[in-house]
C-alpha cells in the first residue's frame, strides 16, 4: 500500500508505530502519526509550527493525554487505529485533489486535519492550523515528487522494490527489506541498512544471487537484527538456509542456526524456518513461525507452528500449531 510514498512519508508511518510502541499503545493513534510526522520533516515545524518549542509543547501534550503502558518490542507490528488508517485514506485523497502523483509527509499532515475529531487534528488546531490554509500553503510551495522512474536511494541498487522496514533503537538504524523485481535478483530479497539520520543505505552481507536475506526482526536493547536466508534452486523453489545475526554497530555477520541443527523431540521428515515474528528486548528470544514435515499413513504432511528459539542455548520449543494457515 505504500507504492506511492515518499521515503519521509513511509518514516513517518514507522516512526509513527515507533512513537506508539514506546507509549506502550496497542495501536498506532493519530498523535502517534504526528509525533512520526514531526521528527522526520522538519519542514512541517518550519512551515506550520514555526518552532521547536512547538514541537515540544505538542509531545508534552501527547505525554500528558493518556495513560503511559509498558514499552512494548518496536518489532511488534503494531496496527493503525481506525482514525489511523482513514488518516491514510485521506492523505491519497489530498494527493489526488493537488493533482500529486506522489503521497508525501504534506499529505499526511492534511489527513491528520481532515480527521477533524481527532486528538491530534485538535492539537494542531489549538495553534491555529486548519484544513483549508494548510492546503492553500502546500498548494502553492513546492513538494517533493515521486517521477514515474524514480532515481535509486543512494546505496539501492535498481531493479529492487520496499518490502519491510524495522528500526533498531540501540543504533538507531533502519533496516530495510527489498525485493528483486526483475533479472537475475527477480527472487531474492536483500537488506539494506542506514542511521536514521543518513541519507545513503548499506547492503548487509554479500549473499550470493540465488540466495535471499530476509524477515529481519530487530530489539529495543542490543544493536543487532536477525534474519532467515534461503537458496533458490532453478525451479524457483526456495531452500532454507538458516538464521543469521548481523551487529549494526561492529557488522560482524554470524550464523545463528543453520539447516539441519533445528531440532524438536517429535519424529518429522524436515524441518524450517518459514518467517521470524518478534525478538524480544534483550535479543535473547526469538519467535518464529516454523514448518514441520511428517510422515503419516496417507503420505507426509506439513504443519506450521509458532515457537520460540532460545538463541544462547539453541533451544527451541513449539508453543502452538497454526491451523488453517498459509504463509
Amino acid at each position: 500500500m505504500f507504492e506511492r510514498y515518499t521515503e519521509k512519508a513511509r518514516r513517518t508511518i514507522f516512526f509513527a508505530r515507533y512513537e506508539a510502541s514506546q507509549f506502550g499503545s496497542p495501536y498506532i493513534e493519530t498523535e502517534h502519526l504526528l509525533l512520526g510526522l514531526l521528527r522526520e520533516d522538519k519542514s512541517v515545524t518550519s512551515r506550520f509550527l514555526k518552532s521547536h518549542e512547538a514541537v515540544e509543547s505538542i509531545r508534552k501534550q501527547v505525554e500528558a493525554h493518556g495513560v503511559v503502558r509498558e514499552r512494548i518490542s518496536t518489532s511488534v507490528d503494531l496496527p493503525l487505529s481506525n482514525e489511523g488508517k482513514r488518516i491514510l485514506a485521506y492523505a491519497a485523497e489530498e494527493a489526488e485533489r493537488l493533482s500529486h502523483k506522489h503521497i508525501g509527509t504534506e499529505h499526511l499532515f492534511l489527513g491528520i486535519l481532515r480527521e477533524k475529531d481527532c486528538f491530534a487534528a485538535h492539537l494542531l488546531n489549538e495553534r491555529g492550523i486548519h484544513l483549508e490554509g494548510a492546503r492553500a500553503l502546500i498548494q502553492i510551495e513546492p513538494v517533493e515528487e515521486i517521477s514515474p522512474q524514480p532515481p535509486r536511494t543512494a546505496g539501492i541498487p535498481a531493479g529492487f522494490v520496499w518490502r519491510k522496514l524495522v528500526y533498531n533503537p540501540a543504533s538507531e538504524m533502519l533496516i530495510v527489506e527489498m525485493r528483486g523485481s526483475h533479472g537475475p535478483h527477480r527472487l531474492a530479497t536483500r537488506l539494506f541498512m542506514r542511521h536514521r539520520d543518513g541519507e545513503a543505505y548499506e547492503q548487509i552481507g554479500h549473499p550470493e544471487d540465488d540466495v535471499s536475506y530476509g524477515s529481519p526482526v530487530t530489539c529495543e536493547k542490543r544493536p543487532i537484527v536477525v534474519f532467515n536466508s534461503y537458496l533458490w534452486d532453478k525451479r524457483g523453489y526456495a531452500n532454507w538456509i538458516g538464521l543469521h545475526i548481523f551487529d549494526l554497530k561492529t557488522k560482524e555477520l554470524s550464523d545463528c542456526l543453520e539447516e539441519g541443527k533445528l531440532a524438536i523431540h517429535e519424529p518429522h521428515l524436515r524441518i524450517w524456518v518459514i518467517e521470524l515474528i518478534s525478538l524480544s528486548d534483550d535479543g535473547r528470544l526469538l519467535y518464529l513461525n516454523i514448518a514441520i514435515e511428517k510422515e503419516t499413513s496417507t503420505g507426509a504432511i506439513v504443519d506450521s507452528h509458532l515457537a520460540s528459539l532460545d538463541l544462547d542455548e539453541k533451544k527451541i520449543e513449539l508453543l502452538s500449531i497454526l491451523k488453517d494457515a498459509h504463509f
